[in-house]
């Protein structure tokens, strides 16, 4: 198995080097050589080609942010503790804001 990770691994570094070069590949493709035409062409397919993805990120941002919203909302769970002297949990804000009286009911002593 460690073998199989290890081959795995080396495909995975390999088409890593090589993805430069095939990117210049498909770049040399899609635009032509000439240094003239190919500031034009490029130019002009970030004109018209950059809408969708401005529009696609800002709805990825978007909707990131409402589910962060709603995901923060809903895990808003009180924080519980151990209490002290008994076998329960309870409010770790209900025992912060007076501990005098916690223990002073605990004991009986009112």
């Amino acid at each position: 198995m460690m073998n199989n990770a290890l081959e795995k691994l080396k495909e995975v570094l390999l088409m890593l080097e090589n993805f430069g070069g095939y990117f210049m590949g498909w770049f040399d493709k899609v635009f032509t050589r000439e240094r003239e035409t190919r500031g034009k062409q490029l130019h002009h397919w970030l004109q018209v080609n950059y809408k969708p993805f401005v529009i696609t990120g800002l709805v990825l941002l978007v909707t990131l942010w409402i589910c962060t919203k709603c995901c923060c909302q809903r895990n808003k769970a009180v924080k519980t503790m151990k209490a002290p002297g008994r076998n329960h949990r309870m409010s770790r804000s209900s025992f912060e804001s007076d501990p005098k009286s916690y223990f002073r009911g605990l004991r009986g002593k009112n």
